[in-house]
């Protein structure tokens, strides 16, 4: 996709990938909308790349549902959407307090479900459109003491990849961004946590070397990379390369399984 000219929503675009993949956008080309819930930092961002922002609560449902609406208003049509906001947690599930796994669980999943969903017969009407997920390797691997982010992850992987085979034969792009930790405020709080489930686990991944960092520089070209040439997968760092393989490999069985089966397309009924 040529991104000159294209309308690019992005979630969580108050701060690190979200900014940077707001940043980059628009050097591309690209009208840009980032929304978060700091107005103030919203601006910031709006006002360096020339763009637009919406102050949205991404865990609350009511925001949720008028979101598309509202980017819609502002911009006329949407032909990229990047699903980026997201929080994580990291102390054992079990003493987890529950208002932030139910936080959790609508920002890092319920959150893009509904976002996405409300934005594709947009974008099947008009014939075009891309959406990107940000994933996490966590949602491939175990890492205890972030319990409920690798389980919001790994839905969020998993209901694409379903979705891609719903969409197929249609010029709707869909792309996986899972990267293993990146240089930004959420896993300087996990490198500086006492906490010990995280702590502990953590500690031993870095010893063993599983946990490069990446930066946010490196995984937001890749990112528009793959947007600008309709990849699947953005997959950092390669070492990471294997566990995606393995993870993704009943996918790509049912996937092959379901050659030549044509699915209806009922949104052009409706």
């Amino acid at each position: 996709m040529d991104l000159d000219g294209k309308h690019v929503v992005i979630t969580g675009g108050s701060a690190g990938i979200g900014a940077g993949l707001a940043h980059e956008f628009a050097e591309r080309g690209a009208r840009v909308l980032v929304a978060a819930r700091s107005e103030a930092k919203l601006r910031e961002v709006a006002d360096r790349i020339v763009g637009d922002h919406i102050v949205a609560d991404l865990s609350a449902s009511d925001d949720v549902d008028a979101f598309i609406p509202r980017c819609l208003e502002m911009l006329g049509h949407i032909d990229i959407l990047v699903n980026n906001a997201g929080v994580e947690t990291s102390t054992s599930f079990a003493t987890t307090d529950r208002a932030d796994v139910r936080t959790l669980a609508r920002l890092n999943f319920e959150a893009p479900l509904m976002l996405t969903r409300d934005v594709l017969p947009h974008m099947l009407e008009r014939g075009t459109g891309h959406i990107v997920q940000m994933s996490s390797v966590a949602g491939a691997i175990p890492f205890p003491g972030l319990a409920a982010y690798s389980g919001s992850k790994a839905g969020l992987t998993n209901f694409t990849e379903t979705l891609r085979l719903e969409l197929k034969a249609t010029p709707i792009g869909l792309t996986v961004v899972s990267p293993g930790p990146v240089l930004t405020e959420m896993w300087e709080r996990l490198d500086n946590d006492d906490k010990p489930f995280a702590a502990a686990g953590l500690k031993r991944f870095r010893r063993l070397g599983f946990l490069p960092k990446l930066s946010v520089d490196k995984l937001v070209d890749a990112t528009i990379d793959a947007v600008e040439r309709d990849r699947r997968f953005v997959r950092l760092p390669r070492r990471y390369g294997g566990y995606h393989v393995l993870n993704n490999a009943p996918r790509r069985i049912v996937e092959g399984a379901l050659i030549g089966v044509k699915f209806p397309h009922d949104w052009e009924q409706q």
